[in-house]
């Protein structure tokens, strides 16, 4: 009996047989020249450059925006005090709470408080849109243009609002909307602003003039000259308008000049929580600096900022203790304490709110609790 694994009978001759057939054939062939494949090499050669550059001072810059965007981190935790933040930004608003927690209203722009934050008031192309911050929609009304702009009265029973070049009123419930002006601030969105206690509006009718109108009345209170108008701002009281135009000024309620404020002056601007001090922006030489403005002809100044860049907008808090700054070209949001001097960095705030340099999100308001 032979086992399995036992060579059969003439197997090892056959084996050697067939190796000399083998080997023949192999010293036969035609000889074919070796080519090196380079291929590899320029790729190699990318990757040990790109990674030089990746830890040279700017490469770990880009570096360290990849990562961030590549990690979509948001930086923004908690606000420093109580109140609610509101962001227009791309494609959408931004509601931002005091613990941190955020809420995107898509679709709308050109967002503004209601006087106690209960409601917003909002554009949608041809809509304006009353809406609570959740995104419970009240009431919207069509009309034929591009609607912007919209601002509430001191106690929410008016609504002023943009259509093209057209300054229109609505009551607070969607109801009663008429014509207020046909030509305001020229083309795109206009500068107006509501005395606050009144039904009084102040704003751009489109021919180089600023126009306090009593809108019950329909009757105009005062007229004054007023070319590059930008922005309106009124102080908590009533009794002091910020005229932020070719040379930015301070108004009484008569429509006085009060203080005309240094020509360096740009915006953004924000009076102080129940006072009549303003914060104000200047650029110089590449630097901008955030000056809060006082005294009966806002002759007293002090610095409380200042960096690099451009600042794109400013906010304080509801209680006044907190002052934030959105600086653009940092991409940081700098929240100052006027008491303590303390400081609080947001840094990648673009991320925050899916902004960039081209489409940068802007501060609409720091509303009450």
């Amino acid at each position: 009996m032979t086992r399995w694994n036992r060579p059969t009978p003439g197997e090892r001759e056959a084996a050697d047989r067939s190796w000399e057939i083998v080997r023949e054939a192999f010293e036969e062939r035609i000889p074919v020249p070796r080519k090196r494949d380079w291929r590899p090499v320029p790729v190699v050669a990318f990757g040990i450059a790109a990674l030089a550059a990746a830890f040279s001072p700017p490469g770990l810059a880009v570096w360290g925006s990849l990562r961030d965007a590549v990690r979509n981190q948001d930086h923004l935790l908690a606000l420093p005090t109580t109140g609610r933040i509101l962001v227009n930004a791309q494609g959408g608003v931004w509601v931002i709470q005091r613990d941190g927690s955020k809420r995107f209203l898509s679709g709308y722009d050109n967002a503004a408080w209601s006087p106690h934050g209960i409601y917003l008031a909002a554009a949608r192309e041809n809509q304006l849109v009353a809406l609570e911050p959740n995104g419970k929609v009240h009431w919207k009304l069509a009309r034929a243009g591009h609607v912007g702009a919209p601002q509430w009265s001191y106690e929410g029973y008016r609504i002023a609002y943009g259509v093209g070049r057209a300054l229109r009123v609505v009551n607070g419930d969607g109801t009663r909307d008429r014509l207020l002006a046909v030509s305001a601030g020229g083309s795109g969105l206009s500068a107006l602003a509501w005395r606050p206690g009144t039904h009084e509006l102040a704003y751009n009718n489109g021919h180089n003039h600023l126009v306090l109108v009593d809108v019950d009345r329909r009757r105009v209170l005062w007229r004054r000259s007023a070319t590059g108008l930008e922005q309106l701002l009124w102080s908590d009281d009533g009794e002091r308008l910020l005229v932020a135009d070719e040379g930015s000024r301070v108004l009484d309620a008569a429509g006085r000049t009060i203080a005309a404020l240094p020509r360096r002056s740009v915006l953004p601007a924000a009076f102080v929580p129940g006072r009549h001090s303003v914060a104000l922006v200047s650029v110089e030489k590449g630097l901008s600096t955030v000056s809060v403005y006082s005294g009966p002809r806002y002759s007293r100044r002090r610095m409380v900022f200042s960096g690099a860049g451009l600042f794109g907008g400013l906010a304080w808090s509801p209680n006044g203790h907190w002052l934030l700054i959105d600086w653009r070209s940092a991409d940081q949001w700098v929240f100052l304490r006027s008491a303590s001097v303390r400081r609080i960095d947001v840094r990648n705030i673009g991320n925050t709110f899916d902004s960039g340099p081209e489409h940068h999100a802007t501060l609409a308001g720091w509303c009450c609790p």
